[in-house]
């Protein structure tokens, strides 16, 4: 990806919406680009009230989704945007597939910016399964931002988990303008022996490099617990942003993830970048 210029974000009615708004807003003035914002919510009346706090108060109604409640969730969102930093144009998804709706206007898009998601979580977000959805059928480098974010710039702080395969190197793709902005890149691989190109030689760092990024390679063994020391590696380097790929497949009625995936898109406390 050689300039972001379009970025999709998904809203909704949940808490977290406000931490990737402000995300993808920053995000946006520091590449010059336009933002998109697809309102998007499932519906539970009896679990709502739990769902929303983005500087709007729901009211005694909060437990009866409807016009209100939803108005009310987006102009809370819409509120944030005034003043100095990026414009975001605001749209609902209309029609009966808020997943469906959104990876269509991916399409159109440089980069998404989507919510992590967790089991159980209360409605007013995004339908179960939506962020392995977009990841697997949009094609699109997709930035999954946890409610809370560290402070600071986003992308400062990177940990790439690399393993030669295509769809890590999608992601490294995607992510490349943002590495180029990084104060500082990590490699991280879970190998007995360094990953590099069958006739060439060349490894990833060796590519960064090529690319004007450079990086510092952490080589450990293979490892059946690949996500959770993923994550004590993200901690103990202070990381902002990890880019790896998703690995799985989609099929019509549902998605199946690799296990390291699965869990560090559900745990991981860290914005991630992922492509398939």
């Amino acid at each position: 990806m050689s300039e972001i210029r379009a970025i999709l974000l998904h809203a909704d009615a949940s808490a977290g919406s406000t931490t990737r708004l402000e995300f993808a807003r920053e995000l946006a003035t520091r590449h010059g680009a336009a933002v998109t914002a697809l309102f998007g919510a499932t519906v539970d009346t009896d679990r709502l009230s739990s769902a929303y706090s983005a500087g709007a108060v729901l009211g005694s109604g909060a437990s009866e989704w409807g016009t209100l409640a939803r108005d009310t969730a987006r102009a809370g969102l819409q509120q944030r945007c005034r003043g100095e930093g990026a414009e975001v144009a605001w749209f609902d998804i209309v029609g009966d597939s808020i997943t469906r709706g959104f990876i269509a206007e991916a399409a159109y898009a440089d980069l998404l910016v989507v919510g992590q998601q967790s089991p159980g979580e209360p409605a007013g977000g995004a339908p179960e399964g939506f962020v392995e959805s977009v990841i697997l059928d949009s094609g699109k480098p997709t930035l999954v931002v946890p409610r809370e974010v560290r402070a600071g710039s986003p992308g400062e702080r990177v940990l790439i988990a690399w393993n030669g395969s295509a769809q890590a190197a999608r992601a490294v793709t995607g992510a490349l303008r943002l590495l180029r902005h990084a104060r500082v890149v990590h490699v991280a691989i879970w190998s007995r022996y360094p990953v590099a190109a069958p006739f060439s030689g060349i490894d990833i760092v060796s590519f960064l490099h090529r690319h004007g990024v450079e990086a510092v390679l952490h080589l450990s063994p293979p490892s059946s617990h690949v996500g959770q020391e993923l994550a004590t590696l993200a901690e103990t380097l202070n990381i902002d942003l990890v880019v790896m790929g998703c690995y799985g497949h989609s099929r019509t009625a549902e998605r199946v993830l690799g296990g390291a995936t699965r869990s560090v898109l559900a745990t991981l406390p860290v914005t991630m970048l992922m492509a398939h």
